[in-house]
């Protein structure tokens, strides 16, 4: 099976949150178009140190991870980040990898932004098509 890539919107969320408050111009909202590799094996997304620094993300702590193979190791994990997919967004933080990983796209992501991935199309499509369907059962 081919990887399915995606280039997804970060904007920082603290930005984010004092432009609502009329703190800080639109403008000034840090944000970056990033590609990431979709792992409906991950439960958490992943960003290289380069890309949360470009966006202005901080270290809000850190855990110990499971990596393929089942080697074990801790990360720092950032601060939050608006994802943004066409007109659907979730705030979410992001373990910090190396410069030069991958930036993974979790299957936690894909489900609260109502997403799967499409291998014939090879892309991440709507569950629900167009529509944005946050399932509270």
């Amino acid at each position: 099976m081919s990887k399915i890539t995606e280039e997804l919107v970060l904007k920082n969320m603290v930005d984010v949150m004092l432009a609502q408050q009329g703190l800080k111009k639109e403008a000034e909202i840090r944000e970056l178009t990033v590609t990431f590799v979709a792992d409906t094996g991950a439960h958490y997304n992943t960003l290289t140190e380069d890309v949360c620094k470009k966006l202005g993300l901080s270290k809000a702590g850190s855990r110990i991870c499971k990596l393929a193979g089942g080697i074990e190791k801790r990360f720092d994990i950032s601060s939050q980040a608006e994802i943004w997919w066409h007109d659907r967004s979730i705030p979410m933080p992001f373990i910090i990898v190396p410069e030069g990983a991958t930036n993974l796209f979790s299957v936690t992501a894909m489900e609260l932004l109502d997403l799967v991935p499409d291998p014939i199309q090879g892309k991440l499509v709507g569950v629900h098509g167009d529509k944005y369907i946050t399932m509270l059962e």
